[in-house]
């Protein structure tokens, strides 16, 4: 099977997600994760936002710190409203998932580091964001595929 790890010769790719986006997508939309990723845990070639450690860092600080004026939190916000506005979700559960993210505090957005599993991810899922040389995503990560390693 031609797989993501084979394709980018990598094992793994880790992320830095916000505890609020793992909570819609297990109440909403069965554990199912829209993720980006790098192949490297601090890649060098990659600006800051493309960086799991320096993103986990950050979003570490602003929550323990509940810097609600950062604009790391508008623009996860933005990210998750978009996301969700665009899921095919009822209009209904749009609407209070909306009002919901519009008004979650700091904490919600505690980050979560993940390793994720490459080798059994099909080719087919990986989409190349481009902007950076080591930054991907895959729309429909599942938990077996992901290990959290700071919760």
């Amino acid at each position: 099977m031609p797989t993501i790890a084979k394709h980018l010769n990598r094992q793994s790719g880790y992320s830095c997600q916000p505890w609020l986006a793992i909570d819609i997508a297990d109440r909403y939309f069965g554990s199912t994760y829209r993720a980006w990723f790098s192949t490297s845990i601090n890649p060098q070639l990659n600006g800051s936002s493309s960086n799991p450690l320096i993103l986990f860092q950050e979003l570490e600080r602003i929550a323990h710190t509940n810097d609600f004026n950062h604009s790391r939190i508008q623009q996860l916000k933005i990210r998750l409203s978009t996301w969700i506005s665009g899921s095919g979700l009822a209009s209904g559960g749009i609407a209070d998932l909306l009002a919901e993210v519009a008004a979650a505090p700091v904490p919600a957005f505690r980050p979560q580091l993940w390793k994720i599993d490459l080798r059994n991810i099909h080719v087919s899922r990986l989409i190349n964001l481009g902007q950076f040389p080591d930054e991907y995503q895959v729309r429909d990560l599942i938990k077996a595929e992901i290990e959290v390693l700071v919760p």
